[in-house]
């Protein structure tokens, strides 16, 4: 962890590979109505792993896992943790970035986006908002939770604009 554009930032300490783990995800199982009012971004430290559930600060590395438009790694979710895993080869030194989008459901929170990716969106906002192809693009990597996927799937097949991956695979990310 070191100081960068967004004031800390988590950096590789060593080379990943693609599918390597990066780091796991800690603190507290808090429920959406413990939230605090507001949410302020520069105090968000909360990483949504269901419908009405969050992982609250850790004081540890991965409260400061950047946001980006363009991610090098990806959360996968499952009961009640996350761990970071790459989504593409990170060389030692990389800071490691994730798209907050993948994560978020009706999340309290939509923020203004300043990750200078050329892809950037311009906002941090509910998964199922994002571009179709972007939501795609993340289906297939297999990170995208199991609570948004499901409503993904739901949006999605009744207009069969689904992607062509085999449904399976999507439910048991």
């Amino acid at each position: 962890m070191k100081q960068c554009f967004y004031g800390k930032g988590v950096f590789a300490g060593r080379g990943f590979r693609k599918g390597d783990k990066i780091l796991a995800f800690s603190g507290p199982v808090i429920h959406r109505s413990q939230l605090p009012i507001p949410i302020l971004p520069e105090n968000d430290y909360y990483l949504q792993i269901g419908e009405d559930f969050f992982l609250g600060p850790s004081g540890e590395p991965d409260d400061f896992v950047n946001h980006s438009c363009d991610p090098n790694a990806g959360v996968i979710v499952q009961f009640n943790s996350a761990i970071l895993l790459a989504i593409h080869p990170i060389k030692w030194g990389d800071e490691i970035f994730f798209d907050y989008s993948t994560t978020m459901d009706n999340a309290p929170c939509e923020i203004d986006c300043h990750c200078k990716s050329p892809s950037c969106r311009g906002r941090i906002e509910n998964f199922l908002l994002l571009p179709v192809p972007v939501q795609q693009k993340y289906v297939q990597l297999g990170i995208v939770p199991d609570y948004i996927l499901k409503k993904f799937l739901k949006k999605y097949a009744a207009s069969r604009r689904i992607i062509n991956t085999p449904i399976r695979r999507l439910i048991s990310c």
